[in-house]
């Protein structure tokens, strides 16, 4: 073999070990060996610079909605717009230096890293960071489809955010996950703030792992009012954590990190299992069979086997499924609208019922009300807590409710904390209501010396 041939053969491993096949992007490889480069001529220069960590946001409903290869072509044009929107004096990432290498990088599935040098000042980078937005929030049309695409942007400045390229990796990532958890469709500096808020989180999700294997989370129970009566027709199960040190503690402080950590799945079984075991044995009790619902997490929906799950908690129970509720929000429809069909379809089957939660907020589309087998609406508590003072609050309340009438749903209030709103509610035909005015959330021996007060 030539020397020439063993050149050619280096240069085409190289290739294929440095470079994305799908764009012809550097990979992760070759950026963090650029950014190396460009740290060492930094710190000779006294420049600054930045690293920025790009991803889109919600990739997977775009590629659920438009298939595999359109996926593809959309991060192929994503991946071109963001190369040709940064100027040859933002970026030191490429030139003959570095292997003649594109100034942007394909770092992961959807993530995209840029170097940026010679900043003047931080609003600079900020600049930068705007202009890739900007590039990737023009439509697109694939397959026919028109699709726009949004970015976080985490953004770590250099010196004094990282002395090597990992550390200031690093700290980009950790501001891209800050940006995704305000919300996405924004651009997020790192911070020592920030720093501590993702050990916070792993502290947290050490502990919530050790919390399920010790069996700290327990139900306590809300119960549904018939306002016009006075008689429970039905309560909702939640999730506490009884801490060791912190005592009982609600979702609020840990419901986001499980969520991150998808801890969210065995609990919400533990809480399912918990519900329908709970519900059977005041059946056998002697109290009046009522629906108990169960909130459902995206998470949970998305695993292979939750239809399965269901049966065999009903199974193991000896619950009846119609006395089975599970609740869900619109995030449970927003990432796979095809698949969660399917799955709540399945439910169905079962005899289960399906409640749509905190209706009014969000997207609500209703195109979920009609394609999607749902049993009940629950009114969100940002629509009750005005009643009835608050005219724009009153006027899409009573529309959720004659919306509810004239598709046959039940309609249930949440967030129900006094005479007035009760009354409101009452008058504008909402009868069913689950709120501090009659009972904050229970243990069930509470719940049940509560239930007979009532039936007596």
């Amino acid at each position: 073999m030539t020397s020439a041939q063993v050149a050619a053969d280096a240069q085409t491993i190289r290739r294929m070990a440095c470079f994305d096949t799908l764009t012809g992007l550097p990979n992760r490889l070759l950026f963090r060996e650029q950014l190396g480069l460009v740290l060492r001529m930094a710190r000779r220069n006294g420049s600054a610079g930045a690293v920025l960590l790009a991803d889109i946001d919600d990739f997977r409903r775009i590629k659920n909605s438009l298939g595999h290869a359109q996926g593809d072509a959309f991060i192929r044009t994503i991946a071109e717009r963001l190369g040709a929107c940064l100027r040859d004096s933002d970026v030191l990432a490429g030139g003959s230096a570095l292997d003649g290498a594109p100034s942007v990088a394909r770092v992961s599935g959807t993530e995209f890293a840029i170097i940026l040098s010679g900043l003047r000042a931080p609003h600079d980078a900020q600049v930068a960071a705007q202009r890739l937005r900007e590039a990737a929030a023009r439509p697109m049309t694939l397959g026919g489809v028109e699709v726009f695409a949004t970015l976080s942007v985490g953004v770590a400045l250099f010196p004094g955010e990282g002395d090597d390229a990992d550390a200031l990796i690093e700290c980009a990532d950790l501001a891209l996950g800050q940006a995704k958890d305000n919300g996405k469709d924004r651009i997020q500096f790192y911070s020592v703030a920030i720093d501590k808020i993702a050990a916070n989180q792993l502290t947290l999700q050490s502990r919530l792992r050790r919390a399920v294997e010790q069996r700290q989370f327990f139900p306590v129970y809300q119960p549904r009012i018939d306002s016009v009566t006075g008689r429970l027709c039905g309560a909702e199960a939640l999730v506490r954590w009884r801490h060791p040190q912190l005592g009982v503690l609600a979702p609020a402080a840990f419901l986001e990190a499980c969520e991150q950590s998808r801890l969210i799945v065995p609990i919400g079984t533990f809480m399912l299992e918990a519900a329908c075991r709970q519900n059977r044995q005041w059946q056998d009790q002697g109290l009046p069979p009522l629906p108990i619902s169960v909130n459902i997490s995206a998470a949970q929906v998305s695993e292979p086997g939750f239809v399965n799950t269901v049966a065999r908690v009903l199974e193991s129970t000896g619950m009846p499924a119609r006395w089975l509720e599970l609740e869900i929000t619109e995030s449970v429809l927003l990432n796979d609208a095809a698949g969660a069909m399917r799955t709540f379809s399945a439910i169905k089957r079962l005899g289960v019922r399906v409640a749509l939660d905190d209706f009014g907020t969000g997207f609500s589309s209703l195109a979920y009300l009609r394609d999607f087998p749902i049993d009940v609406l629950k009114i969100d508590r940002s629509f009750i807590i005005g009643l009835p003072a608050d005219h724009r609050s009153a006027s899409i309340t009573c529309a959720i409710i004659d919306l509810s009438r004239r598709l046959d749903l039940e309609v249930v209030a949440e967030g129900v904390e006094t005479e007035a709103q009760s009354q409101f509610l009452s008058a504008n035909g909402c009868r069913l209501m689950q709120g501090f005015k009659f009972c904050r959330p229970v243990e069930p021996e509470a719940l049940e010396a509560y239930w007979r007060s009532v039936e007596r």
